[in-house]
């Protein structure tokens, strides 16, 4: 028997969830028994471990240790390095899928056939190939790459007469992303999304470990440099749980023996959530801008909002929640466990589809045109699928090939975007500047997957061509695969 799952493949933590036979969206519990998987992974001398495990060694083994590989998805130069190996962020986060799906498969006692698997609505199409080829390279087939906040909207249970303007909030471990929707009969159209690929927990995490930084070189006149990256390991870890704890406490005592062993010295300080706080009023200000940005791509005010619904672990930080509510005046929704609500939409639209859901596009597509200047041809907000045509003309006498480079971004300077590909249109025949003619139809699908067919007027020949954004060619992909294979028979 085959099944399909939905997987929130997150930056510090994933989740997979499944649709029971009752019609039921439910978290599937990974073989060590818990709901969530950190999403890290770690290389031994005979051994790869993923998760808990991988985690609970980063201390003594950092530099073998890979955390937040989503955050470097479809980054070209970027590679992970262990030991004498390189590998790719869609091979680190194919190890993570991998094991999700081994677990999953034991846990219901079924093949895992297809997998919907979530990211960032502010992901651009690179972004979202990237995430689809770690998927393809874990043995999955990845039915949709689905928008977090989408997901989240599918799972808050909202009964089939409810009419609102919805806006979901999701603060995970690397990522904010905002989208606003409206209900209407148990359907989704997604009016607008924002975002920020470079805010979350971890953000948090790295200011908290600059106070007890500064408050340890201080008592001890010593730089915690020096001792090296397994004490930056345990600080990080020893942060982490300070914001944990301040989550639930006014303050909380932060503890770390023998940081520097070589010299007996160890951290021992008290830290209160108004410390946090003003520590990290930057990156509170910081999710304040993305809302705004999403309210007014939907042309609506904070007093349209009908619902919030948060989403990531991360808003349960006390002053993200009072931010939202002092913003929107009311209370957010907290009908569903943000760790898990993104997993059992995605779980949803795995049974169901995404029929329900109306997307836009997050950003904005276009060429490159004379000078540099980035012409749009889909501005962001658009409505998925869609499709336009343009027509342009040879810039100078017997000009023969017309070429269009094709970005994604906000930036008026084409190369300050991310170029997706190049469609080139050559044969044309050699004429006075601006006399012969191509005609371009560009049509992009929901998962924001651009089709394109340039045409000459005159002759008639057409040039197609298909943008995914994929950052591998197939036979890197295939390379991946066999890496990837050989790595997990080494799963502890």
């Amino acid at each position: 028997m085959a099944c399909r799952i939905g997987i929130d493949l997150g930056t510090t933590n994933s989740a997979a969830a499944h649709v029971d036979i009752d019609g039921k969206p439910e978290i599937i519990p990974n073989c060590e028994g818990d709901n969530t998987t950190p999403s890290v992974v770690a290389f031994e001398d005979d051994a790869v471990l993923v998760g808990r495990a991988a985690l609970a060694q980063a201390a003594v083994n950092p530099q073998n240790t890979v955390m937040a590989i989503k955050r470097h998805m479809a980054e070209h130069s970027y590679a992970v390095k262990i030991r004498d190996n390189l590998y790719r962020p869609q091979e680190i986060a194919a190890l993570i899928l991998r094991r999700i799906k081994q677990d999953t498969e034991l846990v219901l006692g079924c093949e895992i056939d297809e997998a919907v698997v979530t990211v960032p609505a502010y992901f651009n199409t690179a972004q979202r190939a990237a995430t689809r080829e770690a998927g393809e390279i874990a043995g999955l087939t990845v039915r949709r790459v689905l928008d977090e906040p989408a997901a989240a909207a599918l799972a808050c249970k909202l009964d089939e007469e409810d009419r609102m303007n919805l806006l979901v909030f999701d603060l995970g471990g690397g990522t904010l992303d905002i989208s606003v929707l409206r209900v209407a009969r148990g359907r989704f159209s997604v009016l607008s999304t924002s975002g920020d690929n470079h805010l979350g927990g971890t953000d948090f995490d790295h200011q908290i470990m600059q106070i007890l930084r500064r408050r340890f070189e201080e008592h001890t006149g010593v730089g915690l440099a020096e001792a090296g990256p397994v004490a930056a390991e345990r600080l990080r870890e020893a942060a982490e749980e300070a914001k944990k704890n301040l989550s639930f406490k006014e303050k909380t005592r932060v503890s770390v023996p023998f940081i520097v062993p070589s010299k007996a010295l160890s951290l021992d300080t008290t830290l209160t959530r108004a410390e946090l706080e003003c520590e990290c009023g930057p990156l509170f200000e910081r999710t304040i801008t993305p809302i705004n940005e999403a309210l007014q791509f939907a042309k609506l005010a904070a007093a349209d909002i009908d619902a919030v619904i948060l989403s990531g672990g991360s808003t349960r930080i006390p002053k993200v929640r009072t931010i939202v509510s002092e913003i929107f005046g009311k209370e957010p929704l907290a009908r569903v466990n943000p760790d898990e609500c993104v997993a059992l939409g995605a779980a949803i639209a795995a049974a169901e589809g995404t029929t329900r859901v109306t997307f836009k596009t997050s950003r904005t597509l276009g060429i490159e045109i004379k000078g540099g200047a980035f012409s749009t041809l889909v501005p962001r907000g658009s409505t998925l699928p869609m499709a336009t045509e343009k027509s342009y003309t040879t810039s100078f006498d017997n000009q023969s090939v017309i070429s269009f480079p094709i970005y994604q971004g906000e930036s008026s300077r084409a190369a300050r975007n991310v170029l997706l590909g190049e469609v080139v249109v050559d044969g044309i025949d050699k004429a006075a500047g601006g006399s012969a003619r191509v005609s371009v139809t560009f049509a992009m699908s929901t998962e924001g997957i651009l089709e394109v067919v340039a045409k000459d007027i005159r002759t008639g020949r057409n040039v197609s061509i298909t943008l995914e954004g994929a950052i591998m060619s197939d036979t890197e992909r295939v390379a991946a695969m066999e890496r990837v294979d050989k790595l997990a028979e080494k799963f502890e």
